[in-house]
């Protein structure tokens, strides 16, 4: 029984030893603090700085976690607290409002060949300094370049081993090119609707941006030592569906299949109405003596060409089988293309391709005259 005991003790005071053991303290990283002259490229530096460290702190191999609502600048938290510098005592106090176990914070000032950045770790419980270094950054550092520094540097800064194991995300996406951020980092670029990540394991809020596209976000979790593919559908910005900026192409081919169909319907009505007012006008004569005295009309035309056994020095007749035929063969081709509307009006506005992501509109104005027949087209999509 005492055994028993004895065991059922140390089982427990190992549990909760490796419950403390698992959870690490916080810690907070301030925004770097720019002094002197400041500009666009020092606030871009101190910027990427502060990421870097961040995101080192994120991998999760280090002797920290990354405290919760700790995303703020050292410069408005010394302004809220009234602080005049970074003495232990107001870091503390700024320490404990974000409710965190550590605190880090720097400041950036230029220098002959670069810039020189101050980092220190404060102890928030002990209201101390833990430590303290400073770190070079280059003239003409940027971006990518300066993050590792500063991710170098905070492992400089608190130590706590070296890279975490690694997985890879595989990222697929509709559209052809774009920027895939990792934590709001700029991180590559998409080449062909496709990137590759190498990343620690860890979870991680992955984003896509790409110019005339909504963003998308998500939060995915990279596996040591696995694959994770993950596919983002952007949408079009005023789009209304996820189909990439597709455009449907039955819509134009309606604009234009009805633009066919009212120019062929306006000429051939034009040509009707002017051989029919011309009828009577006709003063051909049959050259049969017996049907001298019978009228000659529209029936004596043969095509676009006056019939045979008529007459027509004048030329009336031939001009009515003109216009007569016209009017038969503009009619007929304007009566196919209304069947073809009708097709692509079906394929435009009632089948649900799925596709569509902008609207088309096609206006056609027709113009008939005694003289002339025709129409204006506008398109928009």
């Amino acid at each position: 029984m005492p055994r028993l005991t004895f065991l059922a003790l140390a089982f427990v005071l190992f549990a909760l030893g490796a419950g403390t053991a698992a959870a690490k303290p916080k810690v907070a990283v301030l925004g770097v603090e720019v002094t002197g002259t400041i500009d666009q490229a020092s606030t871009t530096v101190a910027h990427d700085l502060t990421e870097g460290m961040r995101s080192r702190v994120r991998q999760g191999n280090g002797p920290y976690q990354l405290a919760a609502n700790s995303d703020r600048e050292l410069i408005d938290e010394k302004v809220l607290k009234n602080c005049d510098s970074e003495g232990p005592l107001c870091m503390s106090d700024i320490g404990k409002d974000i409710g965190t176990d550590f605190l880090i914070y720097g400041k950036l000032a230029k220098t002959s060949d670069g810039y020189k950045l101050t980092i220190n770790v404060l102890d928030v419980r002990r209201k101390s300094k833990e430590k303290s270094m400073d770190v070079a950054v280059p003239a003409g550092s940027n971006g990518d370049a300066v993050r590792t520094i500063a991710r170098k540097a905070y492992s400089d800064l608190v130590g706590g081993g070296g890279s975490a194991a690694s997985g890879t995300l595989v990222i697929t996406s509709n559209v052809s090119s774009g920027t895939v951020y990792v934590d709001d980092d700029q991180n590559m670029s998409l080449v062909d609707g496709k990137a590759t990540i190498t990343l620690p394991e860890n979870r991680y809020r992955i984003a896509i941006e790409s110019p005339g596209h909504k963003r998308k976000e998500k939060s995915v979790k990279v596996a040591a030592g696995e694959q994770l593919s993950e596919s983002f559908d952007l949408v079009a910005l005023g789009g209304g569906g996820g189909g990439g900026g597709k455009l449907n192409v039955w819509k134009p081919i309606f604009g234009v299949s009805l633009a066919a169909t009212l120019i062929l319907g306006g000429v051939s009505l034009y040509s009707f109405i002017s051989w029919r007012s011309d009828v009577d006008g006709i003063d051909a004569k049959y050259t049969d003596p017996s049907r001298m005295t019978e009228a000659v009309g529209d029936s004596d035309c043969d095509g676009s060409s006056i019939g045979p056994g008529v007459s027509d020095p004048n030329g009336t007749l031939a001009d009515v089988c003109e216009r007569r035929q016209l009017n038969i063969i503009t009619g007929v081709a304007a009566g196919g293309m209304a069947l073809v509307t009708v097709g692509t009006m079906y394929m435009a506005f009632f089948r649900n391709s799925g596709k569509e992501s902008t609207s088309t509109s096609a206006l056609i104005t027709p113009h008939v005259t005694p003289e002339q027949a025709g129409a204006t087209v506008f398109f928009r999509w």
